[in-house]
């Protein structure tokens, strides 16, 4: 292993129930001399945390890179505690995860740059139709405090014009059955921006949408979210603002609007966001590495 990346580590937390993209990343990983170890997620949904957590080595001090599928703030706390247990320590805090994970956490920190918002605690349409009302009319975006079910646009993520209170509901009663036992705590309502439409999907509009991912130095990588042939902005302006999310590693996404100017679309934490396709690991890695070495 290269002097240079000793004493770090990226553990890998694998889904027993979904397709693993995260082999290539290991196999890049490895290649930059970065010591890699599965964290076994089955294990910890079940509450067994220090299974999960088995190929770590016993003893030592790395400090290690979550790189996996979405965990909640409680299941990462308790990955955070078996990583300690072995004497090494996560990245990223629970703490610092869930200020980047959760909407409620980080948008009062960049609420003059992203779309007006409102949330509950729990799934309560109603009141979710009330506070909602501060936006004004819609159309609106509904999603829980992490993500939507964008998959599902017309039926459980896009509440459009004229929309009654009985038909927000019924998109709410979507939502939560889209993310099932994955909900994450309440409903937010966000003002729907007119974003540059570049796009279709099987499943909606695709807009010009950059994924941007930052350290504490700044920012690392910068890609288009979707397939596009399109050439990539210089996003450095946008670093002011990163620096008020307080995590060593986290994506900001950000879409052009219809009049040109720029909009922040969501925050998250850098460990469980999923690489544009156009961004190769290799240089993703290299990148945060040099500014956590």
């Amino acid at each position: 292993m290269s002097p240079s990346r000793q004493g770090v580590a990226i553990v890998f937390g694998r889904n027993p129930h979904q397709s693993d993209p995260f082999d290539v990343e290991a196999d890049a990983a490895e290649a930059l001399g970065v010591e890699t170890y599965p964290v076994d997620l089955a294990a910890l949904l079940s509450g067994d945390a220090a299974r999960a957590v088995e190929h770590l080595p016993a003893r030592g001090r790395l400090r290690m890179l979550y790189r996996g599928w979405m965990l909640t703030e409680e299941e990462y706390g308790e990955l955070a505690e078996a990583v300690a247990e072995r004497g090494h320590r996560l990245m990223t805090s629970p703490t610092q995860y869930a200020g980047a994970l959760y909407l409620p956490h980080w948008y009062p920190k960049l609420a003059r740059y992203t779309a007006r918002s409102v949330w509950t605690e729990g799934t309560d349409a109603a009141e979710a139709w009330r506070l909602a009302q501060s936006l004004g009319p819609p159309p609106w975006i509904l999603k829980d405090h992490v993500k939507s079910a964008k998959e599902q646009w017309a039926e459980a993520c896009y509440v459009p014009e004229g929309a009654s209170a009985e038909d927000f509901s019924r998109t709410c009663e979507n939502l939560v059955d889209a993310r099932g036992e994955r909900f994450e705590r309440g409903l937010v309502v966000r003002r729907y921006l007119p974003l540059k439409v570049m796009g279709r999907t099987p499943t909606g509009p695709a807009h010009l949408e950059f994924r941007l991912f930052f350290s504490r130095r700044g920012l690392l990588a910068a890609e288009p979210y979707h397939e596009f042939d399109v050439e990539v902005p210089d996003f450095t302006a946008f670093t002011p603002l990163a620096r008020r999310i307080d995590s060593p590693f986290f994506t900001m996404d950000v879409a052009m609007l219809q009049d040109g100017g720029w909009a922040v679309v969501e925050v998250n934490d850098g460990g469980v966001s999923g690489l544009p396709p156009g961004l190769d690991p290799r240089d993703l890695f290299e990148a945060l590495l040099t500014s956590v070495v």
